[in-house]
C-alpha cells in the first residue's frame, strides 16, 4: 500500500486510494496449501515455483512494457471505489492517468517520478515529486530489489478475470508479521490483473483489480503528458521532500524487525500537510490547524514485497491528542503514539503487531 497514513492537504484520500489500489497490485499475494510454520493457514491446493525472481522479473517487466486501459476497482471492508487507468509504458517513460469515477471529480497524473493530482471543478492542482521505485502500477513495492525470503510462494489453479486468462500466485508469510496474499496475473503478459490481502484466517481484508481491461496498441503518451501540464487557469500547489536518512536525523530501530530493512527516509516540509494527522480536504478548505508546523520525517521499511511507513513529528496536543491511537482500513492498519516530545505513527499493510513492534523499537539517539 503506499505507506503513508494519509496524503498531503490538497490530495485527500483519493490519492491515497490510487496508490493503495497500485500498491495491492504490487504484491503477490497468495492462499497456501496449507499452514506454513508460523504463518497463517489459507486452504487451498498449488505448487511451488521453482523460480521465483524469475516471476518477479516477469511482473515488473510487464507494467514497463505494456500500455493498456480499463476499470479498475477497490474494495475494503464495506467500501467500493471505482477509477478509470490508463498506462503507458512508453521506452523509459511510466505514465499514468487516474480518474476516480465515484463522487467529486479528481484525476491524478504521473510521469515517472512526477505526480499531479487535479481537481477540475475546482481549478485546483497538486504537484509532487514522488520516489520512482515506490508504488509504480503493476510492479512490485521492493521494486528490483524485491525479496521473497519471508514468503512461500507457490502456483495456484488458472482463472480468468477480466476477460484474461489469469495464473494464480500464491503467497504465505512464514511468520505472523505479514499477510498471505493472492494474485492474478495475466496468463500471456504476466501483468497484475487482481490481487487480494488476507488476514490469518484466510479473509479477504482488500481487493483490487481490473474489472475491465483492454490493451493499447498505439499509445499517445503525449496526449496524457499534455493534459498532465494544462494548468492554465489552476491554482497550483506545489512540494518537495529532502532524502535523508534516519542516523543523520538521530533516530534509529533498537532492534530490527525480522525480515524488514529500510528502503529510504525523507523530511516532508512544514505546513503542507505531510504528516500522518492531517486533513483529507482541497487547498482551501485544510485550516491551518491541522498541518504540522515542523518538518515531518518519514521512514520507509520493506521485506521486499510489503512495506511499513513510520512518521516521526514534534508532538501537538491540539492535533495529536495523548492517548495511544490505532485505526484501520481494509488491510491498511495505522498506528499513533507519543514518545516524549515526539509524536510516532506507523502504518503499513501488515498486522498491528508488526506496527507495534516498528514503534516500540524507534528510539531516539542523538539530536542532529
Amino acid at each position: 500500500m503506499t505507506s503513508r497514513p494519509s496524503d498531503r492537504v490538497g490530495a485527500g484520500p483519493f490519492l491515497r486510494l490510487v496508490l493503495l489500489s497500485f500498491a495491492l497490485l504490487q504484491l503477490p499475494l497468495a492462499r497456501a496449501a496449507g499452514p506454513a510454520a508460523g504463518g497463517p493457514a489459507v486452504g487451498g491446493h498449488s505448487a511451488a515455483i521453482s523460480d521465483p525472481a524469475a516471476l518477479v522479473r516477469r511482473i515488473q517487466d510487464a507494467a514497463a512494457r505494456h500500455s493498456y486501459s480499463g476499470t479498475f476497482v477497490v474494495g475494503a471492508g464495506s467500501q467500493v471505489t471505482s477509477l478509470r487507468v490508463t498506462h503507458v509504458g512508453h521506452g523509459q517513460d511510466q505514465i499514468d492517468r487516474i480518474e476516480a469515477l465515484d463522487g467529486e471529480l479528481r484525476q491524478v497524473y504521473r510521469h515517472n517520478d512526477r505526480v499531479h493530482v487535479l481537481w477540475p471543478r475546482l481549478h485546483a492542482a497538486l504537484v509532487e515529486q514522488r520516489d520512482p521505485g515506490l508504488n509504480l502500477p503493476g510492479q512490485l513495492a521492493g521494486g528490483t530489489s524485491a525479496r521473497l525470503d519471508m514468503y512461500e510462494l507457490q502456483a495456484g489453479a488458472s482463472d480468468r478475470i477480466a476477460g484474461h486468462d489469469a495464473s494464480v500466485v500464491l503467497l504465505r508469510p512464514k511468520d505472523h508479521l505479514r499477510h498471505a496474499q493472492k494474485l492474478w496475473l495475466d496468463a500471456a503478459t504476466g501483468l497484475l490483473l487482481r490481487t487480494d490481502i488476507l488476514d490469518e484466517h484466510g479473509k479477504v481484508l482488500e481487493s483490487a483489480g481490473f474489472s475491465e481491461l483492454r490493451w493499447i496498441q498505439r499509445p499517445a503518451a503525449q496526449v496524457l503528458l499534455s493534459e498532465m501540464h494544462s494548468l492554465k487557469g489552476y491554482r497550483v500547489e506545489r512540494t518537495a521532500v529532502v532524502a535523508t536518512d534516519l542516523a543523520r536525523e538521530g533516530w534509529g530501530l533498537s532492534q530490527a524487525v525480522p525480515g524488514f530493512q529500510v528502503s529510504y527516509a525523507v523530511r516532508h516540509p512544514p505546513g503542507l500537510g505531510s504528516g500522518p494527522a492531517q486533513g483529507a480536504m482541497p487547498a482551501d478548505h485544510a485550516t491551518s490547524s491541522a498541518r504540522p508546523a515542523r518538518e515531518v520525517l518519514q521512514a520507509v521499511f520493506s521485506d521486499g514485497l510489503t512495506t511499513v511507513s513510520l512518521f516521526v513529528e514534534h508532538h501537538d496536543g491540539s492535533r495529536h491528542g495523548h492517548a495511544e491511537k490505532a485505526s484501520q482500513q481494509g488491510a491498511t492498519q495505522l498506528l499513533g503514539l507519543r514518545q516524549g516530545d515526539w509524536w510516532i505513527t506507523a502504518v503499513g499493510d501488515v498486522p498491528r503487531a508488526t506496527l507495534q513492534a516498528f514503534a516500540s523499537r524507534l528510539e531516539r539517539r542523538r539530536t542532529p
